[in-house]
């Protein structure tokens, strides 16, 4: 008896897995499909939004198939990858079409749920020829931290165009940076990532009365807001997972090396909820004039670092915590300025960092003149030689370590500054 409640259990499992397998898209069998990508659409909404479906469905136990560009492909059902023009950025649709289903998203975040859609609309069952469905990853938690870690920081220059009008670069290719386009796509960013941490430069007042509220809707709070002057180098972080437990704000003087009240530091110390550990940020935005465009940038530069290296003794003394230094440093990693970091015992996290790391230098074309584009004028593409924007860790403490070092490159990003954001996942 035992015996044959055994087989038949097993006979049942084998029907689903055949049942699974013989899977219909519209009438076909999923077997006698391929997916097809857009070869003219960058890596990440194209090979790799084809691999990243085929993944899905594999895990949702379809059979493994085959991937072509649009440029080879001949004939046959397919699965096709594609991107309007006029999709929004987060946005996704699924549908058929003349027997082939077509996954239309505005970018690889839509075209990956997408996909995870697809793949368990087959685990239910077929796909009818009348499948018409959208949606969006907008207000989503999209991406895990690294296994071990549970801290994470998030940063970026995010451009100050504060501007109401729309340049004429920008105007000619149909795209608009004004701040109430970009402030929900960063709001987006950070609910994408969720980080305990958020740093940025360049934060104007008329992007604070855009941006904030849309962050505060996931609890997001600014550790330092004063108006006169106004922070331009905030750090907001997450209640739910740090307590603020100290703060300061330093505007780097004299006036002739802010650049209109824009350069400064912000400080933070927080308390970690779940372990009780602290950890500070440190925050800033330097001079950014060249040498050869005004005498003693460099060393206004040094300067201004040796006041965040004094800010970081008085942590460290009065705190014993690890700290992270992060910002817009406008200066490479073999200059006076930053050398004085790593001279001082400060690691960069993209060579601390134990289990994945970045190496691309974090920068590209964006802004009024220009309008925006891949391309990046940095005198190296390399992280160690072309990068200006630069995060630290210091004093670690027993136990901590930086896990994860990335920059994100999705590609809506690079029409919103001409600086990659980029975050750390350590465990604290």
């Amino acid at each position: 008896m035992k015996k044959r409640l055994i087989l038949s259990i097993l006979l049942l499992a084998a029907f689903g897995l055949q049942a699974r397998a013989q899977r219909k898209i519209a009438g076909t069998r999923t077997a006698d499909f391929t997916i097809v990508y857009c070869s003219a659409l960058e890596d990440e909404e194209g090979i790799d939004a084809a691999r990243t479906l085929r993944q899905e469905l594999a895990g949702a136990e379809q059979p493994e198939l085959r991937i072509l560009p649009d440029t080879a492909f001949r004939r046959g059902r397919a699965i096709r990858l594609v991107r309007s023009e006029d999709r929004a950025p987060f946005d996704y649709a699924v549908r058929v079409s003349r027997g082939d289903l077509l996954i239309d998203g505005g970018g690889s975040w839509a075209l990956t749920k997408a996909a995870q859609h697809v793949a368990q609309m087959l685990r239910e069952g077929d796909i009818p020829r009348d499948a018409h469905i959208e949606g969006s990853v907008e207000g989503e938690c999209l991406f895990a931290r690294a296994a071990g870690s549970n801290l994470r920081i998030l940063a970026d220059n995010i451009w100050d165009y504060s501007r109401d009008d729309i340049p004429e670069a920008w105007r000619l290719i149909g795209e608009d940076p004004r701040d109430d386009v970009r402030a929900p796509q960063f709001a987006q960013l950070v609910r994408a990532f969720m980080p305990d941490v958020l740093d940025l430069q360049e934060y104007s007042l008329h992007m604070h009365q855009r941006f904030y509220p849309l962050i505060r809707r996931y609890g997001y709070r600014i550790a330092y807001e004063g108006e006169e002057p106004w922070n331009n180098t905030p750090i907001f972080y997450n209640p739910e997972t740090v307590e603020l437990v100290d703060v300061n704000y330093v505007l780097y003087a004299p006036s002739c090396w802010s650049n209109i009240g824009s350069k400064s530091y912000t400080s933070a110390v927080f308390r970690k909820k779940d372990t009780g550990r602290l950890f500070a940020v440190v925050n800033t935005h330097l001079w950014w004039k060249s040498e050869a465009a005004q005498p003693g940038s460099t060393y206004a530069r040094a300067a201004q670092v040796r006041l965040m290296m004094a800010e970081a003794e008085v942590l460290k003394n009065k705190y014993g915590c690890t700290i992270f230094v992060t910002g817009d440093m406008n200066a490479y990693e073999d200059s006076l300025p930053i050398r004085q970091f790593i001279e001082g015992g400060y690691t960069p996290c993209y060579k601390a960092a134990t289990d994945a790391t970045d190496n691309g230098n974090g920068h590209h074309i964006c802004g009024p003149k220009d309008g925006y584009s891949r391309t990046s004028r940095r005198r190296s593409p390399d992280r160690e030689k072309g990068a200006i924007d630069h995060c630290f860790i210091y004093n670690a403490q027993e136990g901590v370590a930086v896990k994860v070092f990335d920059c994100i490159t999705a590609r809506f990003t690079v029409k919103l500054t001409d600086h990659y954001p980029y975050l750390i996942d350590a465990a604290l």
